[in-house]
Order: structure tokens, then C-alpha cells, then sequence
């Protein structure tokens, strides 16, 4: 036995490799989703497109276009130019585009947001400004088109309106 009553390398039996995980899997823990959060830094002013998988962080200034399939933060003081699309977006900073999400929008109570936001879910803390459409509607449900009323025609004889009697 070594110091502090550790058991010497030998006396050791041999650690069980941790099993495999697939990446899609349903559950992801909290380490795998630090590892998969990028960071674009506060000094940091970026103009271009971003599109992949993961979380990201925005602490900077961004004009462009976002496309992500994961989790969007814009944090306090960062500003974005550009259209954003993600699957979760939360905003703590300014925004000037369209947001699109496809689960859920939060606006944060120093959320500053011109322009567009469509997503099936949203929740505003008091404090945020908008100033834009709103468009909620469910994800996989299509937009419900307009219900045109029947025509109405006429009876030669007496000039009644009745239904088209040969609808099915």
C-alpha cells in the first residue's frame, strides 16, 4: 500500500472501458453538450454564414446568416445583423433579422429584437423589446387555408337562393 493508504499500480485491478454512446442518442448528457457549444468571443466581430450542428454562444458581433440544427444564445451586449435559424434561440442581447426556430424562442429581459420571429413556442420576460411579426404555429401542422363559401345561385322561377344541388 502506498501513501495515504492508496493502493499501489499493481495491487490495482484494470478500469472498465465506459461504453460507447452513439452521438444522435436520445439522451445527451451535460458534458457532451459543453463539448459541443462554441463560443464566438466578446472582442469578436464576425461577418459571414454559420451553419452545422451543436450549441453556440454569441458574446461578439455577428452580421450574417445563421442555419444551426441545436441551441442558439445571444448573450447580453452581443449584437446580431442577419437572419437566425436554430432549433432553440434565447436572447439576452440585440438582434436585427429574422428569427426562426424551430422548438422554442426565449427573450430575455434585455432582449432587444427588429424584425420577424416564427416558432411554435415563445416566452418574453417582462423588459424585452420587439418591435416585428410574430408567427407561431406548429411544427409539423400546415397553415389552414382559407374556407371559401358555397355560390349561391338563384331559382329561375322564384329568384330564391338555394345550394348547388349537384355538390357531392
Amino acid at each position: 500500500m502506498g501513501l495515504f493508504g492508496k493502493k499501489d499500480n499493481a495491487q490495482r485491478p484494470p478500469a472498465a472501458p465506459a461504453p460507447a454512446v452513439p452521438k444522435g442518442s436520445a439522451k445527451t448528457s451535460k458534458q457532451d453538450m459543453a463539448q459541443d457549444t462554441t463560443y464566438f468571443g466578446k472582442n469578436l466581430k464576425i461577418n459571414g454564414s454559420v451553419s452545422g450542428e451543436g450549441s453556440l454562444i454569441i458574446l461578439g458581433s455577428f452580421e450574417g446568416k445563421f442555419d444551426l440544427k441545436g441551441r442558439l444564445k445571444v448573450a447580453q451586449g452581443a449584437r446580431i445583423k442577419g437572419d437566425i435559424k436554430a432549433t432553440d434561440i434565447y436572447v439576452n442581447g440585440d438582434i436585427e433579422g429574422a428569427i426562426t426556430a424551430s422548438e422554442k424562442v426565449h427573450l430575455d429581459n434585455t432582449a432587444r429584437i427588429k424584425g420577424g420571429i416564427t416558432t411554435p413556442r415563445l416566452s418574453v420576460l417582462e423588459g424585452a423589446r420587439f418591435d416585428g411579426e410574430l408567427q407561431m404555429s406548429n411544427r409539423t401542422s400546415q397553415a389552414p387555408k382559407p374556407v371559401s363559401p358555397e355560390p349561391k345561385q338563384t331559382s329561375p322561377a322564384s329568384g330564391i337562393p338555394h345550394k348547388n344541388e349537384t355538390e357531392l
